[in-house]
């Protein structure tokens, strides 16, 4: 990443060529006017990808009439505006057809309609081929999408023309494995979580890093996450709010009960192995899939996957922080009304 080396003098910013670090020298007086420098001119620039895209996959949720109509019509204007350039092909997100195309030969991007739920489930399947997935928000929420469904025509050409920067977000490796050494495997990019069944009570927790006894819980449940489930559930818990792109691992209880109840914040290189000591039905969800039974016998790893997924972004980091604050503040999901 490419950086300006400058410093203040006499009222005036004065530029050297880039380097990769930076150095800004200044008199008290200057504080305020230097620190808005930084803040401006080392705000990571768009990057623009080594080729414009050539050949585009469009998905939609299945369940959203809108997302697909919506869908249909980029991928018509796509064709025709571009014609030459890219050809564009489109699925209903649950259609085999699409994972089959993405191993064929994988997009140089994916469009996806839908909300945050159509989003993770796009870069899920997209992550172990590199393919950068663009959100376009047909939902109530949207957090993760970054283009509404009234902008994508504005947007269009500078997607097109490769004007934007991939963002990679780090995904987990979850594993459970049941007492007849039955394996079953999941990448998540929110988190995995264990919590209590339907009897309303604390769980014990036995949780150890990297082989090592940390602590055992005695708590509603336990959250481990990404930096992306960090706005999710954990933030819920309060655990704390990370940069989207920071690789670590996040371990946070729920409504933890006179035992250890602060976040713990790990490398992405440790290993996370849990077990249900509880004499209490405990349940476990992989990136809130269908909860399923587990037993002390039961073991759950979790680490660093080797697949990370790609959002475009046209906007640059700071805007992961403007769009949260946004989001808190309307927080269309309180404000839903609901039929009695």
């Amino acid at each position: 990443m490419n950086f300006w080396i400058g410093w203040k003098e006499s009222g005036k910013m004065i530029h050297s060529k880039k380097f990769i670090v930076l150095i800004a020298i200044h008199s008290a007086a200057g504080v305020a006017d230097t620190d808005r420098f930084v803040m401006k001119n080392c705000e990571p620039k768009m990057n623009q990808t080594t080729k414009k895209p050539e050949r585009i996959g469009v998905t939609w949720h299945p369940h959203l009439a809108a997302a697909e109509e919506e869908a249909k019509k980029i991928i018509e204007e796509i064709n025709t505006r571009f014609h030459g350039q890219a050809v564009a092909e489109g699925w209903s997100l649950y259609d085999e057809a699409f994972r089959e195309s993405l191993e064929r030969r994988p997009f140089d991007l994916v469009i996806t309609f839908g909300g945050d739920g159509t989003m993770l489930r796009t870069n899920k399947l997209c992550a172990p081929f590199e393919v950068p997935v663009c959100g376009i928000n047909m939902g109530s929420f949207g957090f993760m999408m970054e283009i509404a469904k009234n902008q994508w025509r504005e947007k269009l050409p500078a997607l097109m023309n490769g004007d934007w920067r991939i963002e990679k977000r780090m995904m987990l490796h979850v594993e459970l494995v049941r007492k007849n050494n039955e394996r079953t495997r999941w990448e998540v990019l929110n988190d995995a979580v264990i919590g209590h069944g339907s009897k309303l009570r604390p769980i014990r927790i036995n949780v150890r890093i990297n082989e090592n006894y940390l602590t055992d819980y005695v708590a509603d449940g336990l959250i481990v996450s990404t930096a992306t489930g960090s706005t999710a559930y954990a933030m819920a818990a309060g655990g704390p709010i990370m940069e989207p792109e920071l690789r670590n691992i996040l371990v946070i209880p729920v409504a933890p009960h006179l035992c250890l109840e602060r976040g713990i914040v790990l490398d992405e290189n440790d290993v996370v192995e849990i077990r249900s000591s509880s004499e209490h039905e405990t349940i476990f969800s992989p990136d809130g899939q269908d909860g399923m039974m587990i037993d002390e016998s039961d073991t759950i790893s979790v680490s660093a996957s080797e697949f990370s997924a790609r959002y475009v972004r046209l906007e640059g980091k700071g805007f992961f922080y403007s769009n949260f604050i946004q989001y808190m503040q309307r927080n269309p999901s309180a404000n839903r009304k609901t039929t009695i």
